[in-house]
């Protein structure tokens, strides 16, 4: 799965299912959710501590799949964006983006001039140690990048018809746990409160021509979300993966 099927398959409307990986940094982690049947994976640098070098060897692997390969940072800092990206990042997740000024800045450092600031290299790992024409190879970068802000807050929601208008924005990705708990609802996925917001988010990007994104902690908040028109949506992690693969095999051992 490159990003160009992924953007073929949203603009379908073909929902891309993919996974978050906090534990198993581990080089083949990438092929094995592609084997899954998994349509891309997120290396998160957020919540994990993990530095871009923990994830290099699983981006080098994720790459060569059939699977888009994206990264989270930790937060809106031009160098944690670039260097993720020049590491092999197809895509880029940013928590807690509350405008369209944030989200159009962020851009800026994901794109090659002229449409933005990030500095050039080639010949190394973002571009598969191709090298070759440079103004050929910033402008299949500039296409090929995609862009998951991160929409995680009240604030984010009220602005969400803005943020999925900047050009480089290519899916609002709902945090439901800081969403919900920013609402006073926390893990509470059935709460009005939350739905409303989801339905909001869903709305502006439809709107927008935009993809709707949610990491989902669990298969009814996912369904809700495929019904209200999201198309990127998070089979919780590797950690709840591997527990709940590995506690349903004993578990059966155990009651046989």
């Amino acid at each position: 799965m490159t990003t160009e099927s992924f953007r073929t398959a949203l603009a379908a409307g073909t929902p891309q299912l993919g996974t978050f990986t906090l534990e198993f940094a581990t080089p083949g982690i990438g092929a094995l959710t592609a084997r899954a049947g998994a349509d891309w994976i997120l290396y998160d640098l957020e919540h994990t501590g993990w530095s871009l070098d923990a994830v290099r060897a699983s981006l080098a692997v994720s790459r060569r799949e059939p699977i888009a390969s994206f990264v989270r940072v930790a937060g809106p800092q031009k160098d944690l964006v670039t260097t993720a990206l020049d590491a092999g990042a197809e895509g880029i997740m940013m928590p807690w983006v509350d405008t369209a000024e944030q989200a159009r800045e962020i851009v800026s450092w994901m794109k090659f001039p002229p449409m933005g600031v990030r500095g050039s290299a080639f010949g190394i790992a973002h571009d598969l140690y191709r090298g070759g024409d440079a103004a050929t190879a910033q402008a299949e970068a500039n296409a090929s990048t995609v862009f998951l802000p991160q929409i995680e807050t009240p604030e984010a929601v009220a602005a969400a018809a803005e943020i999925a208008s900047v050009d480089g924005v290519d899916v609002l990705f709902v945090g439901p746990l800081d969403l919900s708990t920013n609402l006073d609802v926390p893990g509470r996925w059935d709460a009005p409160e939350l739905l409303e917001a989801l339905r909001t988010v869903a709305e502006a990007a439809r709107a927008a021509g935009k993809a709707a994104g949610i990491f989902s902690p669990g298969r009814e908040l996912a369904v809700a979300a495929l019904d209200m028109g999201y198309t990127v949506i998070s089979a919780a992690a590797d950690v709840s993966a591997y527990t709940q693969g590995l506690g349903g095999e004993i578990r059966a051992l155990r009651e046989r």
